[in-house]
């Protein structure tokens, strides 16, 4: 049987099975002193007349006045509703706390973007925001071609392009929260040895979720915007055309 703490009007003597029927207890009768009771909680209901009794003094004191004798005891049954609506209270603070933390990392963002000169929201090509996973490998895929049919008579230059692509991908798996492999400067004189004058190269960082920074100076992908998903489709895509150049 579950078991609980009443609390006791001094007041009166009635007895409370929670701070809410205390409080609500002392707006309607302006009683204001309480204390805890020594008696442990029961709920029990009289089956002839259903008086609710929240003790067994309770209970005791009105069989003695009616005849009562017999009671349902529902403790449990209120017990148990009672832990499901702190459940759902507890529940309601941290989805209002979630909501709240949503909001204050939502502004951190927009300031974060708008001072690496970054649009409030990506600019995408038209149709790209919900492009499918298979449809983006497939223009990946086509990034990747165009590279090669470039530089047939360079199959150094295509390997390279494609490691270095790899490589960016494969650094921002591995290590999501560090900026320094989440933004490249587009004028490196390495990035456009590799990558950068590649026809189809930048598109492809594109399609992996990089973005332009006002004035071009630089391709960034912010923390909230990496892709896991995304990124691991762009390792697959750069692994069959290493594999199959």
């Amino acid at each position: 049987m579950a078991e609980g703490i009443l609390l006791q009007c001094g007041d009166c003597g009635t007895l409370l099975k929670s701070a809410e029927k205390a409080e609500q207890h002392a707006k309607e009768n302006w009683h204001t002193n309480f204390r805890e009771s020594n008696e442990a909680f029961v709920y029990q209901v009289c089956k002839v007349c259903g008086k609710h009794c929240v003790c067994k003094t309770e209970s005791a004191m009105h069989s003695k006045r009616s005849g009562h004798t017999e009671f349902y005891d529902r403790t449990a049954e209120v017990a148990e509703e009672e832990e499901r609506r702190k459940r759902d209270n507890l529940r309601q603070i941290l989805r209002v706390a979630i909501d709240h933390l949503n909001e204050a990392d939502t502004s951190l963002a927009a300031r974060r973007r708008q001072q690496l000169g970054l649009p409030s929201r990506p600019v995408l090509e038209e149709g790209q925001s919900s492009l499918p996973l298979a449809a983006r490998a497939e223009q990946m895929a086509e990034c990747l071609r165009t590279i090669q049919q470039n530089y047939m008579d360079d199959a150094a230059k295509v390997m390279k392009a494609f490691d270095s692509l790899h490589m960016f991908a494969r650094n921002i798996t591995m290590y999501p929260d560090e900026e320094k492999y989440r933004k490249i400067r587009i004028n490196n004189a390495a990035f456009q040895e590799r990558v950068g004058h590649l026809r189809g190269g930048i598109k492809f960082l594109e399609l992996c979720g990089f973005e332009r920074t006002r004035g071009g100076e630089h391709l960034y992908m912010p923390r909230e915007d990496v892709n896991m998903d995304v990124l691991y489709s762009a390792s697959n895509v750069l692994n069959n055309a290493i594999g199959n150049p």
